[in-house]
């Protein structure tokens, strides 16, 4: 990532961030989460508005109560990175511990290439100090999106992990994003896909247990 593009990615994640991770009802491997109708969709605004919100705060005040306030250094963020990935071969790994009035945050990332010239791109953000970006957004997951162009709903992945899926139909491009222990934002995105699965899979190569655990 441009250390001159830090301020806009940190504005543009704070439109797409959710908070999601750790305990959840019983649903099926990488279960969508949608609504069937609009009064049932604003109705899981609501219900998963406040739930993250409760959850998060819970989890906030058991980090602060051991003292655990801080960002982690980009350095140690760069380790959840995927060290290979099938097919591609990885480029240099990027990060930045960002500070900023009120609070602070750090991001990894990493570009993947192959031969065909597809890319990958993995993205890991600790946002333990920059709890404003991270509130009120895990209902936008409610919805789905589907259209001759893209495809987009909310996802939860192996259970543990709630976020949204993105598929444009005619460019092949997948989006994967994730948010993980109220506290991590998790995004995988990948040109020349077919659907979201090989997004999830690659998701599935980061110690997300880990993260939700910190």
């Amino acid at each position: 990532m441009k250390k001159s593009t830090l301020v806009t990615f940190s504005v543009c994640m704070a439109l797409t961030l959710a908070s999601c991770g750790g305990k959840s009802e019983e649903t099926k491997e990488e279960e969508t989460v949608t609504a069937d109708n609009p009064v049932e969709a604003l109705e899981n605004m609501a219900n998963e508005s406040q739930n993250a919100q409760d959850e998060a705060q819970k989890k906030i005040a058991e980090r602060k109560s051991k003292g655990d306030t801080l960002a982690l250094p980009y350095e140690e963020l760069m380790k959840y990175l995927p060290e290979s990935i099938d097919g591609y071969t990885k480029g240099e790994p990027d990060g930045a511990s960002v500070n900023v009035p009120g609070s602070s945050y750090s991001t990894a990332d990493c570009e993947y290439t192959n031969d065909k010239g597809e890319r990958v791109k993995v993205t890991i953000v600790d946002y333990n100090q920059a709890y404003g970006m991270y509130a009120g957004l895990t209902a936008m997951w409610a919805f789905s999106i589907d259209t001759p162009e893209e495809k987009s709903q909310g996802v939860k992945l192996d259970n543990k992990v709630a976020g949204w899926e993105q598929f444009q139909k005619k460019s092949g491009d997948a989006t994967l994003t994730l948010g993980v222990g109220y506290r991590f934002w998790v995004q995988v995105e990948a040109s020349g896909q077919k659907d979201t699965e090989g997004v999830k899979k690659i998701a599935k190569m980061i110690d997300l247990d880990k993260l939700a655990s910190l």
